[in-house]
């Protein structure tokens, strides 16, 4: 019984056992950016995202997914039981303080973390800062079937957690699954985020997947807009990769091994830039990619139209 679950119990009770599961396709709650992930790495791309870019509520603080790089140290909680991470901690509630102090304060925000003492540190300072009725903290387990507008992921791994309870983190994966999908709009991961690359599994990935979107937010509101529609349709684009000598936007290969290097061009277009811009489609064209270029306008203004030309790209081969 220590490795079954309900589910699992119910699942092979049925007449045709698996065979008789029907999964739920379709995901509304979810801003794609969320959901993205776990589309990518526990759905295996079946979901169909109903949750388009555009959709969600005009957040002062943006929607989809943001990181908060904390070094922090880990250290034994109360009695020698659980983990917890304060530095991590501090910055949550550092997090939460500006979320209500600004025009955000109207959402509804929850604390996840995969810890008991993490969990029961961030409920005393929730409570001596006043806010406890108003922001929940708790593990996975007390979000099941939740959901809040924005949800703050405090993972607690780093420096000085043991091996063991690092990987405990990631088993099963779908707790980090629960964790991230409770949010609706906006999903802040506030850790150690260098730490959480060194690991193994589905923690790792959600490590590379925030870096990647962070790159994005730093770098163009249309390659965040053209990505978050990419999520939708279930492509999974390499972000800003290198082809040979020469840095991309995105990639894109579809399963017969063709593959699109796509190119988000700004307003300004120069002859000077115009000539390299050649050059550079040349090369990668010499290296095996077709090259989609599309002016970041009309990513922003017709992102309908952008994504059926890559549709039509990736169909036709």
């Amino acid at each position: 019984h220590a490795t079954n679950d309900v589910y699992s119990t119910a699942a092979e009770s049925l007449p045709r056992r698996r065979a008789d599961v029907v999964m739920l396709r379709d995901h509304f709650r979810s801003h794609p950016q969320i959901i993205g992930f776990s589309n990518r790495y526990i759905y295996q791309q079946r979901l169909e995202l109903k949750k388009q870019p555009g959709e969600e509520k005009s957040l002062p603080i943006g929607s989809g997914v943001h990181m908060i790089p904390t070094r922090g140290t880990v250290e034994r909680g109360p009695h020698e039981r659980s983990w917890v991470n304060q530095p991590e901690a501090e910055a949550v509630l550092s997090l939460v303080r500006d979320l209500k102090s600004g025009d955000n304060r109207h959402l509804s925000i929850g604390i996840v973390t995969p810890f008991a003492a993490q969990k029961e540190l961030l409920r005393e300072r929730l409570d001596n800062l006043g806010l406890a009725s108003e922001v929940l903290a708790d593990t996975a387990y007390g979000f099941q079937g939740d959901e809040k507008d924005v949800i703050i992921f405090s993972p607690v791994v780093a420096k000085g957690i043991p091996d063991q309870s690092s990987r405990w983190v990631e088993y099963p994966a779908n707790l980090i699954n629960v964790a991230v999908t409770r949010a609706r709009e906006a999903l802040f991961v506030v850790g150690d985020i260098d730490y959480c690359l060194q690991q193994q599994g589905i923690l790792r990935s959600l490590a590379l997947y925030c870096k990647d979107i962070d790159l994005l937010r730093r770098t163009s509101p249309a390659e965040l807009e053209l990505f978050s529609w990419m999520v939708v349709k279930g492509w999974e684009p390499k972000v800003h990769p290198r082809i040979g000598d020469i840095e991309v936007d995105f990639a894109l290969q579809n399963k017969s091994g063709f593959r699109l290097a796509i190119e988000v061009d700004g307003a300004a277009t120069h002859s000077s830039r115009s000539e390299r811009d050649k050059a550079r489609d040349a090369y990668l064209h010499g290296q095996g990619h077709t090259v989609l270029r599309v002016p970041a306008r009309e990513v922003l203004e017709t992102p309908f139209d952008v994504i059926f030309r890559i549709d039509e790209l990736l169909k036709g081969e």
